[in-house]
């Protein structure tokens, strides 16, 4: 299936799923990459895999090189919450991403914080999937906690200052990315960031412990 010059090819050698399931996956896949490669990579993978892999003991995963993507996703997972299918819009944000060093120059909570954040953004039905934002900060919360906690913090940054996401999302890109680009793009270190973000998103039973 090729859309905007974007060549997808969806694999399910075990019929995992079903056609309305397989339907389902390929529009949102269409519908959510194509708006995110155009607004932070329009230089994102052309060609893109998805594979349905019973095998495969996690929810979804992406491996990104040379081009050429490939998303897996296990079936049991969308066996078991089958609204749950905006989980192609976050791992698409992922193709869209193509950071070097996970873990390393781009931070696994960044990189997956910007990812919920996107989902949050671009979901097609979150709703469906039971999928949403925190709108509390709970006492284990940090901005490095990761996925939609770090998501959170990243929307409501992005509201203080615009062009946030943009920036890190650029940084990370090339390879370029410090803390201190936190102070740079807003004006506050992240720690002051988090604080102020986390004042406005604590019940006031856990203020007053």
């Amino acid at each position: 299936m090729v859309r905007d010059d974007v060549t997808l090819v969806y694999r399910d050698a075990s019929g995992a799923l079903d056609d309305a399931m397989r339907e389902h996956i390929v529009h949102t896949f269409f519908a959510t990459y194509l708006p995110q490669r155009a607004a932070f990579n329009p230089a994102a993978a052309t060609s893109v895999d998805i594979v349905i892999d019973p095998d495969y003991e996690g929810v979804a995963f992406v491996d990104n090189q040379d081009g050429r993507a490939t998303m897996t996703i296990n079936p049991a997972w969308l066996h078991d919450k089958p609204g749950d299918v905006d989980l192609v819009t976050h791992e698409a944000m992922h193709i869209v991403q193509a950071y070097p060093g996970y873990g390393d120059g781009a931070p696994v909570w960044l990189t997956e914080g910007i990812a919920d954040y996107v989902r949050d953004a671009y979901g097609l039905d979150n709703a469906a999937g039971g999928w949403a934002l925190p709108t509390t900060v709970e006492p284990e919360h940090r901005y490095d906690t990761g996925y939609r906690v770090s998501g959170a913090f990243l929307k409501w940054a992005e509201g203080e200052h615009p062009g946030l996401v943009a920036g890190l999302d650029d940084a990370l890109r090339r390879g370029r990315y410090t803390p201190a680009l936190w102070t740079t793009l807003t004006g506050h270190d992240i720690d002051t960031l988090w604080a102020t973000y986390a004042e406005t998103r604590t019940r006031p039973e856990e203020a007053t412990g």
